[in-house]
């Protein structure tokens, strides 16, 4: 695709280069180019145009999910927000029909953004109810990446065998996480910084809202993968599944349950933040400490946890209260600096979060620490 697209090559070219200036101090000076010469090409398409499938359609949206991508790490939120409502208008816009499995699967990448980018201010354009029923796919074998069943025949080999059942096995827990993401938007639109707070009005609604958040999340559970039980016990092995593919759907299917649990903790903050934690919150903060060191335990000395493990360990080490497990989440988060870009200054939030708890013996609102300290926000990627 980007062969064929210059704003598609100059989005990935920014994105690369802002990792490599993350993750490499010795880089070279943080180059710009490739950014503005990106912003440049898609100012340049007019969205009213791209109604129906086009390669030009598929490779404006992934330069948009790289330009998102860059400006959250870079915390530039105002251009981030801008070019999620960007893609969002050529969804709306678009004859739903007429996407493509690889815009669909560009689709839900920029769906994860704009769920972390509303805890920051975002809108959450993506999140409603409506918008996860046209995106998600149903099922793992409806992409149309190949329709030549004798070629299929012909070509299928061992590693082929394997990608389609990972991806039959993967599926589920893919839709699953995507349904966790909406209720980030639910919950945020219930914070301080999205609506009125503070009368009594304001808190018995929020309390309705929150309870109604907490009996979805409860339903939504119910329909967790019937396979998820068994990843998440550790019991997908040989003969039944090979030891490759048991590893990568158990660190999934982990991941996916513990940002499940972050839902409920987050509600919890949210919604009840002057409240003791209930015994759910206090079970999902329980579950979520387990998942994380049952991930940590079999990864090898030179990995981290997951990218999408940065949000249950902020919401697990701002509730937490041993200090050994203090110690061992903020070093959790500094080892995802490879490939979380805002690792480090999570970290650094979450510190200052847990002082000031402790200080003041209530909880302290995450994005009110974040303006304070760094006088801006910033999405937790």
């Amino acid at each position: 695709m980007s062969k064929s697209s210059r704003v598609l090559r100059c989005a990935i070219l920014a994105f690369s280069n802002t990792l490599l200036c993350r993750s490499n101090p010795s880089w070279a000076i943080d180059d710009q180019n490739h950014y503005q010469e990106a912003v440049i090409e898609v100012e340049a398409h007019d969205p009213g145009s791209l109604n129906e499938h086009s390669l030009a359609r598929e490779c404006l949206l992934a330069a948009l999910f790289f330009l998102s991508y860059v400006d959250i790490i870079d915390s530039r939120l105002d251009m981030a927000h801008r070019y999620l409502k960007q893609a969002y208008t050529i969804f709306q816009r678009g004859d739903k029909a007429s996407f493509s499995h690889v815009e669909k699967q560009v689709l839900l990448w920029i769906r994860l953004l704009d769920a972390r980018a509303v805890s920051a201010g975002g809108e959450g354009l993506f999140l409603s109810r409506d918008d996860e029923i046209e995106i998600i796919e149903p099922s793992p074998a409806s992409f149309d990446a190949e329709t030549d069943d004798t070629a299929r025949s012909q070509d299928a080999s061992s590693d082929d065998i394997e990608d389609v059942l990972f991806q039959v096995l993967y599926q589920p827990g893919i839709v699953f996480f995507q349904k966790v993401q909406s209720f980030m938007g639910r919950i945020s639109k219930i914070d301080p910084w999205h609506r009125s707070r503070g009368t009594v009005e304001d808190e018995i609604e929020v309390m309705n809202i929150g309870a109604s958040i907490a009996s979805d999340l409860r339903s939504l559970y119910d329909q967790r993968p019937p396979l998820m039980d068994y990843a998440v016990a550790g019991k997908l092995s040989e003969p039944h599944i090979s030891a490759h593919l048991a590893f990568t759907i158990t660190r999934a299917f982990r991941t996916y349950l513990s940002n499940y649990y972050a839902s409920k903790v987050h509600l919890h903050r949210v919604a009840y933040k002057h409240l003791p934690l209930t015994k759910e919150a206090a079970d999902a903060l329980a579950q979520i400490r387990k998942l994380a060191h049952q991930i940590s335990s079999n990864l090898a000395p030179e990995d981290s946890l997951p990218v999408n493990m940065l949000w249950p360990l902020l919401m697990l080490g701002a509730e937490e209260q041993d200090e050994e497990e203090k110690v061992w989440i903020k070093a959790q988060i500094m080892r995802m600096e490879g490939v979380a870009g805002n690792a480090r200054i999570t970290a650094q939030v979450l510190e200052e979060v847990q002082a000031r708890q402790q200080a003041t013996k209530t909880r302290a609102d995450i994005r009110s620490v974040m303006h304070s300290v760094f006088n801006s926000s910033f999405a937790i990627l």
